[in-house]
């Protein structure tokens, strides 16, 4: 009896273990969005797990995006970090971007600064305007403003604008290296070129100044239109001036309380305090006309990026997002 007693048991266990294997097997799984993937991301994500770091890198930049994938910062952490260990150069740079704005990992300059150092001795502009502002504000190293400058050199010579302008501001205060507000202007106007708003910004303020150049208001204000047309908000502010006071075109009210409350908008300082000035000495109807202007142009202003933080004291470390 004991023997088949422990043989219809072993039987039954055999049977109801058969039971749950296949109850699980068909039970769909809970899983998140991003651990189902298809058609192309599928094969890329086949491929990064085979170790092939094009696929990696291009799946992390996928979940970045939200690019056919939900965004997902610690999923292109994981794969920019597979990718960067394998000594690719662009991951490289991404990684420590993930590090210094504590994107899909924990915040760390120190980690951040290594990997921008990795992706910088391999030629990656990026990485070495993003090395330098470590170096200059001493986040995750020592802090060196000349060592910082000759990185901002090298990316600028290698044609990279935000470079371009971070040693032209190096080059204007001496910061790392010896002042030169002529050479300044070139890398300005250079990096003006590519489209570089802070670029524009400064150039203007070189020719409103006569610094590096001869004082030219009417070029001024030319360069510091396209810097304000391009979302920048301190060039919002000095145009704002411009037309009030007509330097290097035409005095306009409407016009100067119009960029003045754009600027006021991104809290600018004093711009609100002038913006209300004026208003003081405008008709019922300019002030209209002012406000619908304001209204029509708010709601699509793109916002410039910074390249270099240390154009206005009260703008924050910024790297690039990923």
């Amino acid at each position: 009896m004991k023997f088949l007693k422990a043989f219809w048991m072993g039987v039954w266990s055999v049977v109801f273990g058969v039971k749950n294997l296949w109850t699980a097997k068909n039970k769909a799984p809970v899983r998140s969005p991003n651990m189902v993937l298809k058609g192309r991301h599928a094969q890329m994500l086949t491929a990064a797990r085979r170790g092939n770091i094009e696929a990696q890198r291009q799946l992390a930049t996928c979940y970045s995006e939200g690019d056919g994938v939900e965004q997902d910062y610690t999923e292109a952490a994981h794969w920019f970090g597979e990718a960067a260990r394998s000594g690719d150069q662009a991951a490289q740079f991404s990684f420590g971007i993930c590090y210094a704005n504590g994107q899909g990992v924990g915040q760390d300059y120190e980690e951040g600064a290594e990997w921008f150092r990795h992706a910088a001795e391999q030629g990656n502009t990026g990485a070495q305007v993003s090395l330098g502002l470590c170096l200059q504000k001493g986040l995750g190293v020592f802090q060196s403003d000349e060592e910082a400058a000759q990185w901002f050199r090298r990316a600028a010579e290698s044609g990279d604008a935000a470079g371009q302008v971070s040693l032209a501001s190096c080059l204007q205060t001496g910061r790392g290296i010896q002042k030169n507000d002529a050479e300044a202007v070139e890398w300005f106007r250079k990096a003006a070129a590519e489209g570089l708003g802070e670029a524009e910004f400064n150039l203007g303020k070189c020719y409103q100044d006569g610094r590096g150049v001869k004082t030219d208001e009417t070029e001024a204000c030319k360069w510091l239109r396209l810097a304000a047309e391009r979302g920048l908000p301190q060039a919002e502010f000095e145009l704002a001036l411009c037309c009030f006071y007509g330097r290097g075109m035409p005095a306009d009210l409407v016009e100067a309380y119009t960029w003045m409350s754009l600027s006021a908008r991104r809290a600018i300082p004093n711009a609100a305090e002038l913006r209300d000035e004026w208003k003081r000495e405008m008709s019922p109807a300019q002030i209209q006309e002012g406000d619908q202007r304001v209204a029509r142009l708010a709601p699509t202003r793109p916002i410039a990026k910074l390249a270099n933080v240390e154009m206005e004291d009260e703008v924050a470390v910024k790297f690039p997002e990923i």
